[in-house]
């Protein structure tokens, strides 16, 4: 596997390389220590399993280098780390293509499993995120109407699903077969008129959803 490590701190990124090496022996890490190094790495062409890439780069503007990341990333998978942030910060980057937000003061094997996790195919936003209530310089407020149609059992696999937890794990947690718990996505991504998983759980957050 290669992983592309973006970050300009050297300790942090000789920290995460070992947590690399629990994920996965043998793994190739290529490093960028600034946006413009990044950039370049992405642009030879080579493919990357996962790109983790610092919030706040030298040489970037915080939101915009996530989209400019993303956008030369061309659909491999870009996962946002940073050791401070606002909600409303997980939430853009989703937003903006993000496969995940990952706090650097996550353990070493609960960074694992949201590696895992992305890997996999889903995305991780941290549980701290869905259980705190929305900022104030957000400008959707709680508005649990939006959810009115949902059946109980949709509630919980969108509570789960804004937990972070991919399908099968989801099914586990409430007993059911995987095919269903895909079909009760669908219910809900037709009642809230979205078209994704990510655009689901950003509504869900913006919205202050609770199951």
């Amino acid at each position: 596997m290669r992983f592309l490590l973006a970050d300009d701190h050297g300790l942090f990124r000789e920290g995460i390389k070992l947590i690399f090496e629990k994920l996965q022996p043998g793994i190739e890490v290529f490093e960028a220590e600034t946006l413009s190094e990044t950039e370049t790495l992405l642009a030879a062409n080579a493919k990357y399993d996962l790109i983790l890439l610092d919030l706040k780069m030298p040489g970037g503007t915080g939101m915009s280098s996530v989209q400019r990341i993303v956008e030369i990333a061309k659909g491999q998978p870009v996962v946002v780390m940073s050791g401070a942030y606002r909600r409303a910060d997980v939430l853009t980057c989703i937003e903006n293509g993000a496969f995940g937000f990952i706090p650097k003061t996550l353990g070493g094997q609960a960074m694992i499993n949201a590696i895992n996790l992305v890997l996999n195919g889903e995305k991780y936003i941290p549980s701290v995120i869905c259980s705190t209530e929305p900022e104030e310089d957000l400008e959707d407020t709680s508005d649990d109407s939006l959810f009115e149609e949902l059946t109980t059992r949709e509630r919980e696999v969108l509570k789960h699903l804004v937990e972070g937890h991919s399908n099968k794990v989801i099914a586990n947690i409430l007993d059911l077969q995987e095919v269903t718990v895909r079909a009760h996505l669908k219910g809900v991504f037709r009642k809230l008129n979205v078209s994704s998983r990510t655009q689901a759980v950003g509504l869900a957050l913006r919205k202050g959803f609770k199951a």
